[in-house]
């Protein structure tokens, strides 16, 4: 025999559902705001404006917007896990090409360019640094490990070289922000897959190029 739902029990729950829509349209036009336009540009009126609900609504579930930015950088963190434990997951590759790939696929989203806009910002923001360190510091980790699992390599050096590969390519990929230039990451990519070999004993450096 099939439970029965309370007529009150569906209304809370639609409600809720409501709810949870609402706020995932304001954070997903939030984070496409910043990745656009910028932090100082994501204010809560051109937020509204994208997300298409009325200001009453929106102010309803952030009242500051300091509060919208601290709930963002809780979703992207989230979204960066999230695609990080699928892929390795699902991805089946292994070893230290795969783990620069995976690096490499994390700071191509648009979720990173949301936490590069709200880094520099949360620099002169004492709230919103409160709130991103944290965050911050649970997502690096989780990278570091994933990261680490790829390249299924046991060698006591493994944590060192997978700190310089996140900090390499996280930094190349600030700099070329400014200067649209695919080709030379491309290069950078290659020339760290040939040094890693090189820096754990396993190659002669005349294969570094």
């Amino acid at each position: 025999m099939s439970e029965k739902t309370a007529p009150g029990q569906n209304a809370r729950r639609s409600q809720r559902d409501r709810t949870a829509a609402t706020r995932s349209r304001v954070i997903d036009a939030t984070i496409s705001s910043l990745v656009e336009l910028g932090h100082a540009a994501t204010t809560i009126s051109r937020v509204q404006e994208r997300a298409g609900v009325a200001r009453g609504t929106l102010l309803h579930h952030f009242p500051t917007r300091a509060s919208l930015l601290v709930a963002v950088v809780e979703d992207v963190a989230n979204r960066r896990l999230h695609v990080l434990a699928d892929e390795v997951e699902h991805s089946g590759a292994a070893g230290w090409d795969a783990a620069v790939d995976l690096v490499w696929k994390d700071l191509q989203s648009p979720a990173f360019l949301a936490v590069l806009e709200l880094w520099v910002a949360a620099r002169t923001d004492a709230d919103l640094r409160a709130a991103l360190v944290p965050v911050e510091r649970t997502v690096f980790e989780s990278v570091h490990r994933a990261v680490t699992t790829v390249a299924a390599d046991d060698d006591p050096r493994v944590p060192t070289l997978v700190q310089f590969t996140i900090d390499l390519l996280t930094g190349s990929t600030m700099t070329t922000l400014l200067v649209d230039d695919d080709g030379s990451q491309r290069v950078l990519l290659d020339r760290w897959r040939r040094a890693i070999p090189v820096l754990l004993g396993r190659s002669g450096a005349e294969t570094w190029g």
